[in-house]
């Protein structure tokens, strides 16, 4: 897949991952990314976030993974103390090439990622109506855990839109998460979301069955 030129771009490095049109509330207070958010507000540029694979949020040293997702900032107030409460939204989907010196916040080059439109070919489009027709059923059992109802979904076309926008739903590990963030070709993208629906349909199903038997089956205890 063709990528584009190497560019330069700020790093924020959470326990997260932020796939493109996400919603990204965050609350900044160490002074570095204060710095960062500043200088963001002023040229209107965007950052990268990358989800940490070892070490902390706070305090520096945290070794990101190499695949993340651009930020743009939507909405920020500074509030008491210079620290900034903003609302980011994912945009584009990135590979880290190398870190740079800290400015004082985290740098690196990173190459953009091609994600235009594939050739609906029949495999393609035969992962594609899987998944339209899977993740509903699964969103449906996982509300009703909690006593909630889904409304109906309306599902992007496209392939690599459809797994951006369902990835942050599903109830996996940030790493797993990672996984289907980092995988290229639309075609391998949406074939193992529907894996990866499959699965938590398979699991999710078996705890519906258990929290209905212990929510309905001790209505007739003590009779």
């Amino acid at each position: 897949m063709p990528r584009g030129d190497p560019v330069e771009l700020p790093l924020f490095p959470l326990r997260t991952v932020l796939f493109p049109g996400m919603e990204l509330p965050l609350r900044i207070f160490e002074e570095r990314y204060r710095v960062m958010v500043r200088e963001l507000l002023d040229s209107g540029s965007e950052f990268g976030v990358l989800l940490i694979r070892e070490g902390e949020e706070v305090g520096g040293g945290a070794k990101p993974h190499s695949y993340g997702t651009t930020a743009r900032i939507e909405e920020c107030r500074e509030i008491e103390g210079g620290r900034f409460v903003l609302t980011a939204r994912g945009a584009h989907r990135f590979r880290l090439l190398r870190m740079l010196p800290a400015r004082p916040y985290p740098y690196g080059e990173v190459e953009y990622l091609q994600d235009a439109a594939e050739p609906m070919t029949p495999n393609l489009r035969l992962a594609v109506e899987t998944v339209r027709t899977t993740f509903p059923l699964y969103f449906r059992m996982a509300l009703s855990l909690t006593d909630q109802w889904a409304q109906g979904l309306s599902l992007p076309d496209g392939a690599h839109a459809l797994v951006d926008f369902l990835g942050p739903w599903l109830q996996v590990e940030e790493e797993a998460k990672q996984r289907l963030l980092e995988i290229e070709p639309a075609a391998d993208r949406v074939a193992h979301l529907a894996e990866m629906i499959d699965d938590l349909l398979t699991r999710t199903r078996e705890e519906v069955i258990e929290y209905r038997r212990k929510k309905f089956g001790s209505l007739g205890a003590g009779n």
